[in-house]
């Protein structure tokens, strides 16, 4: 009789805990209950619920527990104990005050271009020029000679040159050694325009009277194309000074408005010798 009380009282409370419509209630009613049941011809069955117990820390779940004993005899059954499982909220980073976002997908591999690095520009050449030479004046000159060229960097590169020059009738003759620094804009295009500097020592041969040695400088802007990668063309304008360093024999006195005009100064005499010479030149780079 008491076991069939006990199963109606908690029958009730789990009806009761169903049914209440505030969800914050649920979670705090408990109850309990048990009872049996007795088969003639031997078996009995039990079943109990619990809520679980109040404490500072109330999960939201319920539990159920039992046992059953299925037996055809003997004074003490024997019984298969299931333990009751508590059902807790699953782990939420923020509950515990962690920062929590959403995992961000990986990025996909992005795809690289390569890109070929540029072929170097020829270093070494080697070349001819021609032009004309003018001196106090004196404009009637032909300018010849050969050039080699070494490429530092893209735009900066070496010259060295070996000219002649020859005025009218050869009443004076030029041989000259230079070097010059040249700077090229653009140096990987076609068409590039460019600045130099240079010196250099020359030997003039006068009506074959005397000779004397200069030493001089020249700045000049010049223009150059190229016709393929190889083969380059090229036109300059220098202006420049000559200083006399020495001479051979006293300057004569030579007959001709010609000769005197052309004659270079003497070492003595403190001038210098102004002039400009324009060029064109073809280069050929390896």
């Amino acid at each position: 009789m008491n076991r069939c009380l006990a199963l109606v009282v908690g029958s009730f409370g789990l009806l009761a805990a169903l049914h209440t419509g505030d969800a914050d209630a649920r979670g705090r009613v408990w109850f309990g209950g048990g009872g049996g049941v007795r088969i003639s011809g031997g078996g009995s069955a039990s079943v109990h619920w619990s809520s679980p117990p109040r404490s500072v820390y109330r999960p939201r779940g319920w539990s159920v527990g039992g046992s059953i004993w299925v037996g055809g005899g003997g004074y003490y059954p024997r019984y298969r104990y299931y333990r009751p499982y508590a059902y807790y909220p699953a782990y939420v980073p923020s509950y515990y005050g962690e920062a929590y976002y959403p995992v961000a997908p990986a990025a996909a591999p992005g795809i690289v271009a390569v890109v070929d690095p540029r072929p170097p520009l020829p270093r070494f050449g080697i070349g001819l020029f021609a032009g004309g030479v003018s001196v106090q004046g004196q404009d009637d000159s032909s300018d010849v000679g050969v050039l080699g060229r070494l490429r530092l960097t893209d735009g900066l590169l070496i010259e060295g040159e070996l000219g002649k020059t020859s005025y009218p009738n050869d009443l004076r003759v030029d041989r000259r050694l230079g070097a010059s620094l040249i700077y090229e804009f653009g140096a990987r295009n076609k068409l590039a325009p460019y600045v130099l500097a240079g010196l250099g020592a020359q030997q003039a041969d006068v009506a074959g009277t005397y000779t004397t040695t200069q030493d001089f400088a020249e700045i000049g802007v010049g223009l150059r194309y190229a016709l393929s990668p190889s083969f380059h063309l090229a036109f300059d304008v220098r202006a420049g000074s000559r200083n006399t360093v020495s001479s051979d024999e006293p300057v004569p006195v030579a007959a001709g408005t010609t000769a005197r005009t052309i004659s270079p100064p003497s070492s003595s005499s403190g001038d210098n010798e102004d002039y400009s010479r324009a060029r064109l030149s073809a280069v050929l780079y390896f």
